[in-house]
């Protein structure tokens, strides 16, 4: 009999295994569950391994006991020789002893013992993904699909005709231009679209959806320029899609001063050369919403240097000197004056800047709701924007991976500063945030890390800034 699911689990677990085992019968899983608990080596060899054969997940419910017992380390290891999907759930907040830990290094695992209900969902979600939508004919939804576009093409050539003919008539009539209805400019009758706003009017479409999308759009037009993203017309040159997104998701910081530094809501965990606290104010400026992802990094600089490679994983195993090429290139690409962030920018907007609500971390006082660490990683970085954002709308700025800023490390001190832009020299530079490879308090908002600027590493990358006035 082939099941949908194996489920691996310690005796001494069984209550909060058996109500997510219901759960997953309810939604009408097939779950395999040795309830009763096998003694000999051969009925390991003939039951265990022939039902995790015929399962097509292998769940595994990580606790203290589950990761010390020899059961669970034999039948985890039997799972990934067979090459089989496993989705660790974890029980409670115990790490995994090294047996485990060999064989479930890099897998994303789902939190239970926190918020079972979402821990739940989660699951579900997982095994949906692995398993596909069953009892679904992909072949001929294809089918209906190009059935439909052909039809869709030859109502589009239709409309496409009278469309041409009401322009011909007009131009007869000496009608050759149309004013936009959004932002005021004139265009040539037969443009699709406005070239200076973007309004593309749909031919035909009822007058009272026209109303609505042309009320929205003239919205947006007139509050233009004061987004929190730049929305600036871009360069006349087309860009590569990935630096349009990069553009569109600079998030505008509002000056304002702050209290840098080791402050009362960090507590015992700041070190000393975060101290001491002091007042600094910034103009405004703009940081990406995101570290900077592969797919830019490769469209600006040619190549892809990251150990962990995706087009959404930000770019790591950069150097100081390798972001200042990278700014430089995307400066001269764009016509705007991107750079590294300095690090009092850097920390005003993990804080939240003017919006900041005085926590530990970017966007929350519990790390694992708003950053990757050594302890939920998985031992990997993830793609950028997963966890939830600050105050300002900005990801990862605590964890997934360190980021470069452009100041030399230097020491604080108690005056106040204007736009302090750190040292004029130094040893080593500034890199903030923390990474999928470190320890919780390496998250903080006003942890300090520091390396060489040559330095490499595959958890270190960057968030680049732009000037206000561009």
């Amino acid at each position: 009999m082939e099941y949908d699911i194996f489920v691996s689990y310690s005796r001494k677990d069984t209550d909060q295994v058996q109500e997510v085992v219901g759960k997953l019968t309810d939604q009408g899983f097939n779950v395999w569950i040795d309830r009763d608990g096998i003694e000999s080596g051969d009925a390991f060899k003939s039951v265990i391994v022939k039902a995790i054969k015929n399962s097509k997940i292998f769940l595994f419910f990580s606790s203290a006991t589950a990761n010390e017992s020899p059961w669970t380390v034999k039948e985890v290891n039997m799972a990934v020789f067979l090459k089989k999907t496993i989705i660790p759930i974890k029980l409670d907040d115990t790490i995994y002893n090294d047996s485990l830990l060999f064989d479930l290094v890099g897998l994303d695992y789902i939190t239970y013992y926190n918020t079972p209900n979402h821990g739940i969902r989660e699951l579900t979600k997982a095994i949906m993904k692995h398993l596909g939508k069953p009892g679904i004919d992909v072949k001929k939804i294809k089918e209906e699909i190009k059935v439909l576009e052909n039809d869709g093409a030859q109502l589009y050539a239709q409309q496409r005709r009278l469309l041409d003919d009401i322009i011909a008539k007009k131009r007869l009539m000496g009608e050759n231009s149309l004013t936009c209805p959004v932002c005021g400019t004139k265009n040539d009758v037969s443009s699709p679209f406005c070239p200076t706003c973007g309004w593309t009017p749909i031919p035909f479409q009822s007058k009272k959806m026209d109303e609505k999308r042309l009320a929205v759009a003239r919205k947006l037009w007139e509050s233009r320029g004061k987004e929190t993203t730049v929305i600036e017309e871009a360069p006349r040159q087309t860009l590569p899609q990935p630096i349009m997104e990069l553009i569109h998701d600079m998030v505008k910081v509002e000056g304002g001063t702050f209290m840098m530094g080791g402050t009362r809501e960090q507590g015992e965990d700041a070190f000393d050369d975060e101290k001491p606290a002091h007042k600094v104010t910034l103009s405004t400026f703009f940081i990406g919403r995101y570290p900077i992802t592969q797919d830019q990094w490769e469209a600006v600089m040619g190549v892809n240097p990251s150990y962990f490679k995706g087009k959404k994983l930000p770019v790591e195993k950069v150097s100081w000197f390798d972001c200042q090429e990278f700014a430089k290139k995307l400066s001269e690409m764009t016509g705007r004056h991107f750079r590294l962030p300095t690090e009092a920018e850097w920390e005003y907007a993990a804080r939240g800047g003017k919006k900041g609500k005085r926590y530990k971390y970017s966007g929350g006082n519990i790390l694992n709701q708003v950053g990757w660490y050594n302890e939920n990683s998985g031992g990997i970085s993830h793609d950028v924007g997963q966890k939830s954002p600050n105050e300002l709308g900005i990801y990862d700025m605590s964890g997934n991976i360190w980021e470069w800023v452009q100041d030399w490390k230097g020491d604080y001190t108690e005056d106040d500063q204007v736009n302090p832009k750190g040292p004029e020299t130094g040893i080593e530079r500034v890199c903030r945030g923390g990474g999928w490879n470190r320890e919780i308090d390496r998250a903080r908002v006003s942890y300090r890390g520091d390396d060489q600027a040559t330095l490499q590493y595959c958890s270190l990358g960057l968030r680049i800034a732009l000037e206000e006035s561009i």
